[in-house]
Parts: structure tokens; sequence; C-alpha cells
């Protein structure tokens, strides 16, 4: 058995249906870090599965599921953004997996649609997987896991939580590097699918400020995570490999500003300015800081 962890932020309009969708079986955390006291009621009385930890301040992804597992005594955490739909046949096949597969430190179910994203890279060839349980659900060893997956506590433990110095983006791809240097696997499950719905985790009316948060944090991240690490190849980052991986960005913000100032376009002007001010925090060694859903609660 495993506990769902669900990390939440403005997701009221999605969480009493992802809940109900769930089999009452498997325990569910939920870390709410909009501070929706009302939802948290709601959820907690209607199901009997369902805890929900609302931190006094949006905690971001990393703090808050630190915090989650922390206080969950599962042995595998399955972690979930608000926006996905988990078939009852994907629980039933991460439990069945489980009880014969469990040499790894992170494992994860597949999109149903890769069409155009999918939820892991492979970056070179791994051994294949030899054994029945490996070959009913696709198991295959892969190099970056993101979005959704399960984690087994006792080896995150040893390789450490996530890093609490990213805010949002990124988290699972350092802890993914950090699997790969400790000599841990992970590893994707191609014949057991779940729905990503896709940027729907919020609700709908905080658009704008959640690409803008988006786009400086993804930025800042990015900075942040290729200092830290290289991608491919043996030994860590630095400041000036990062920077070359992410000047690009730097250079197509700063062309783009300058066209939707011209063009008087005011909100395009505000993302892809937020874009150049991630970077430039992370470029200046600062802390991931950025709150605009803050300031908006200021300015009513």
């Amino acid at each position: 058995m495993f506990t769902i962890l669900i990390m939440s932020f403005h997701s009221r309009h999605l969480l009493p249906n992802l809940v109900k969708s769930i089999n009452k079986d498997f325990p569910i955390v939920i870390v709410d870090n909009s501070q929706d006291f009302v939802l948290k009621k709601k959820l907690e009385e209607d199901h009997d599965n369902v805890k929900v930890i609302t931190p006094n301040e949006n905690l971001g992804f990393a703090k808050g599921a630190n915090l989650a597992i922390s206080q969950i005594k599962a042995e595998y955490i399955f972690i979930n953004p608000a926006d996905v739909f988990l078939p009852k046949k994907c629980l039933e096949n991460l439990k069945e997996c489980l009880s014969e597969f469990n040499d790894f430190a992170m494992l994860a179910p597949t999109y149903n649609d890769e069409s155009k994203y999918r939820n892991y890279e492979l970056y070179s060839d791994k051994p294949k997987v030899n054994n029945k349980i490996a070959e009913k659900f696709g198991i295959k060893e892969v190099d970056i896991i993101d979005g959704t997956f399960i984690i087994k506590k006792s080896e995150f433990e040893k390789i450490g939580f996530f890093d609490e110095n990213i805010f949002i983006y990124f988290e699972p791809w350092d802890l993914s590097k950090r699997i790969t240097l400790g000599n841990k696997k992970m590893y994707v499950c191609e014949r057991i699918k779940f729905h990503h719905l896709g940027g729907q985790s919020h609700n709908p009316k905080f658009d704008f400020v959640a690409t803008l948060q988006r786009n400086w944090h993804y930025c800042w991240s990015k900075f942040y995570y290729y200092r830290k690490h290289k991608v491919l190849g043996v030994g860590d980052g630095n400041y000036f490999y990062a920077l070359r991986k992410t000047l690009p960005t730097l250079i197509k913000a700063f062309i783009k500003c300058i066209r939707f100032r011209i063009s008087n376009n005011k909100k395009a002007y505000q993302l892809h300015m937020a874009e150049i001010k991630g970077l430039i925090a992370a470029y200046l060694l600062r802390k991931s800081s950025y709150r605009p859903y803050e300031s908006l609660k200021k300015n009513k």
C-alpha cells in the first residue's frame, strides 16, 4: 500500500472530484498552500481517508512536500499535482507492481497522451529489466522523472529530501540527479497510465498571476539547477555552465519585451519581464522569493 500525496494551490475546483475518484483504501494527504480552511474541513469531513495539511504560508512544492513526507509513515509515497486524474486501474496496477518490484528510489506511471510531453527523460541506453512484473507493466530505467511519481521513503531519506532552495520547478529534476549520483535507480511503467490535465491546477481566475509566477520561478530554478548539476556527464554544474544554458532564454525574453513595449501589450510585456527578473535574481544569487499571489492580496 502507498499514501497518495497531492500538492495543491488554489485547487478547490479540482480536489473534490479528484479525491472522490480515488478508492477509499488509499490514504490521501493534501498539502494546500492556499490556506483554504473551508476546503480542508469539507474534504476531511466527507472522506475518512483524507488528511489536509494547511501551512501558515505558501511553502511552495519542496518545503510543502517535505513537510508532508516527514509526517507520512508509509514506505511508498505517490506524489501528484492537483491537475491529474488517476484511473482506478492505474492505482491498482501500481499497487500490484509495488508488491513484486521494489528495488528503486523513484518509480512513475506515464502520461496517457505523450504526443506533446512525457514525464521522464532518457539520455542513454539502460539495461533491460528482465522479469515478469517488468514485462507486464513495461518497466524501464530512465534518467529523469518529473511531475507525478512514487518515492521510496527509506531511499529518499538517504538521498536527501527535496531542495528547499527551490520554490517551484526543477525539484524532481534535482532529486533525479541526486538519485543518479547516489547510484540508485529510477523507473517508469509504460503500461501504467494516468491523465495529466496540464496547467489547470490553479483556479482559472488566477491565470495571469500564475503565469507570472511560472515564468519567474521556472527561469530562476533552471539557472539554479544548472549551477548545481550538469545534465549529461560526470561532475557538478557551475555558475558559468548555468549562465551558458540560460543566456538564450534571457536574450529571447529581452527581445520580446522590447517588441511588446512598442506595441503597448502590457500583459505580454509583464510576462516576459518576469522571465528576465527571475534570471537576474538567479544570476545575483538571490533567493527564490517572488510571490505574486501575496502582492495580489495586498492590492485588494
